[in-house]
């Protein structure tokens, strides 16, 4: 059923956006993915490890984010454009060029890496590997920095 959401959300939210989830829709996917993400985990830990690189770009993204604010002292609850991904749409003009980077990097990259630690890779390795390339695209898309206006 979320996958059917998912999809029918995007339909109206693939560039340029119709509708706009918010934090509250953000929020709630989250939570729902996280604890997935735990009942594989209870199945099986190379699940979890898979789970945990697909998801890369989101975790990659917030974590850096939230860290860069919280060593400048900002508010972390207060609304901010200071995600990678809001700079990099900035940056491009549009956010189409980002959700496709964003679509071929999770295909072509974070997923067969995935798929070799559920088939039996190490999963701690997978996961350094796969988030190399994510955190140097932190920092070249600026995430968490204070915004030029």
């Amino acid at each position: 059923m979320l996958s059917f959401a998912v999809a029918g959300f995007l339909y109206w939210n693939f560039p340029p956006a119709r509708i706009f989830m918010g934090d509250a829709g953000s929020g709630f996917l989250g939570i729902v993915l996280g604890v997935l993400s735990l009942q594989a985990a209870w199945i099986d830990q190379s699940l979890f490890w898979g789970w945990l690189i697909l998801l890369g770009v989101f975790i990659v993204d917030a974590t850096f984010t939230l860290f860069r604010r919280l060593l400048r002292g900002d508010r972390v609850y207060e609304a901010h454009r200071s995600h990678a991904y809001q700079y990099a749409s900035r940056q491009f003009g549009r956010h189409l060029p980002v959700t496709l980077a964003v679509a071929v990097l999770n295909l072509c990259w974070l997923l067969p890496i995935a798929l070799w630690v559920v088939l039996g890779g190490d999963g701690l390795f997978g996961l350094m590997f796969a988030y190399a390339p994510l955190l140097v695209l932190a920092v070249k898309f600026r995430a968490g920095e204070l915004e030029n206006i």
